[in-house]
């Protein structure tokens, strides 16, 4: 079983990492987009926010589900740290909802953007936690069966 979560360890930092620069990627596709509207375009109708869209929605949706089963099996410690994993993969599945939701009623997708800005500091939180402590991890002794 350490094996296992010495690979899904090694995922985990991988992963984090990878969605930390996704969400970067996101907000110059969202610049992109609305500075590339044509003439009389609404934000409902923008053809040029289509990457963003596109792209928010394979990584809100595949990021946050493999990083919650990658965290699940790597358990890390403290427990502090599972916790904020939870959090960052349940703010990116919500955050599709916030986008899609704001189209009607403006005080729910107003929050779209700050849980974009927590999306990014949190992951580069966690992606700089998991390299800086990936020999620690690697090292750490696999749980004692209780007798």
């Amino acid at each position: 079983m350490a094996a296992v979560r010495r690979g899904a360890w090694t995922g985990l930092r991988y992963v984090t990492t990878v969605y930390a620069v996704g969400v970067v990627v996101q907000f110059f596709l969202v610049g992109i987009g609305l500075f590339g509207m044509k003439h009389g375009a609404t934000i409902d109708n923008a053809k040029s926010l289509d990457p963003h869209r596109a792209f928010g929605f394979l990584l809100s949706d595949i990021g946050s589900v493999l990083m919650l089963i990658l965290v699940l099996v790597a358990w890390p410690t403290p427990r502090r740290t599972l916790g904020l994993w939870i959090l960052l993969a349940v703010l990116a599945f919500v955050q599709p909802a916030l986008a899609t939701t704001g189209y009607h009623h403006e005080y729910v997708g107003m929050f779209h953007p700050v849980n974009a800005l927590i999306l990014l500091g949190l992951s580069s939180y966690l992606a700089h936690y998991a390299w800086a402590t990936r020999d620690r991890e690697a090292e750490a002794p696999a749980a004692v069966p209780a007798a």
